[in-house]
């Protein structure tokens, strides 16, 4: 039993993995609109960063993480939470069965992107920049088309590689390096005809802050999505997202500007 004093209204499965969880709390306390730290949400992470990887279960058709996945909410539901987050789209594959038994509401990152997709894009075509496993889930494909926008997913073996790259130097802690990573497969979205792109791994949103060039490419970051989701849920202002951490480029980091980079390509 929780004493009602410090009850959280905002549960969260984090670690999954580590920098993601720690990007997605920074942003939901940058984003709420709060002059004191009263002001701020009561809520509670549960890091689990020993769940197994989420996409070679989705990939070799497994359940694994279901289990240790239904634990965490029936600890947070335990708990009292209004509402759960969890800061990892690969991870919503298994969305269905996890809501079917939480008493408080899971808030679904997909639902959170298509209203950031709507604020930001009045039509047009989204890249997806996710892990092999989310895109072989399918929650995002069926989302972003069911809103009216249109896919672009690069025919280019070059661009998958690009963003599995970032997803792996984020987890090893090489921001920089993934930044570069990431910029580059933002390059090869836009000249497939995208219009915006979706950093739709929750690892690329911690690079979010630190691209330099994007060209004039819409990029969504599904991490502050899910922060402003959570802050509307709960009756919290929401503000646009202040003082993100970036990592300056090192020399010899740099890669050529975007009109440059395109007549190289």
């Amino acid at each position: 039993m929780i004493d009602d004093s410090i009850r959280p209204q905002l549960g969260v499965i984090g670690g999954l993995g580590p920098l993601a969880s720690a990007d997605f709390y920074f942003k939901l306390t940058r984003m709420t609109d709060a002059l004191r730290d009263n002001e701020h949400v009561p809520a509670v992470i549960l890091s689990v960063p020993q769940m197994p990887d989420r996409t070679e279960a989705i990939l070799g058709n497994h359940d694994g993480p279901l289990a240790p996945l239904q634990a965490a909410v029936s600890t947070l539901d335990a708990l009292g939470v209004a509402c759960i987050a969890m800061p990892c789209n690969t991870a919503h594959h298994w969305y269905d069965q996890l809501a079917a038994n939480s008493r408080a509401e899971i808030i679904h990152i997909g639902d959170a992107v298509v209203t950031e997709i709507r604020r930001s894009l009045g039509h047009g075509r989204v890249a997806n920049l996710a892990t092999r496993g989310t895109l072989v889930s399918g929650f995002y494909q069926n989302r972003i088309a069911a809103a009216g926008f249109d896919l672009c997913l690069p025919a280019s073996k070059e661009f998958q590689e690009r963003v599995d790259n970032a997803i792996a130097l984020v987890k090893a802690g090489s921001i920089v390096d993934a930044a570069i990573e990431t910029e580059r497969a933002l390059h090869l979205a836009q000249l497939a005809g995208a219009d915006a792109a979706l950093l739709g791994c929750t690892e690329l949103s911690v690079v979010a802050a630190s691209l330099s060039d994007t060209n004039g490419l819409i990029v969504i970051d599904s991490n502050a999505a899910l922060a402003r989701a959570c802050l509307t849920r709960l009756g919290f202002g929401a503000q646009e997202a202040r003082g993100l951490p970036t990592v300056s480029r090192l020399p010899g980091h740099d890669r050529l500007p975007w009109p440059a980079a395109q007549r190289a390509s």
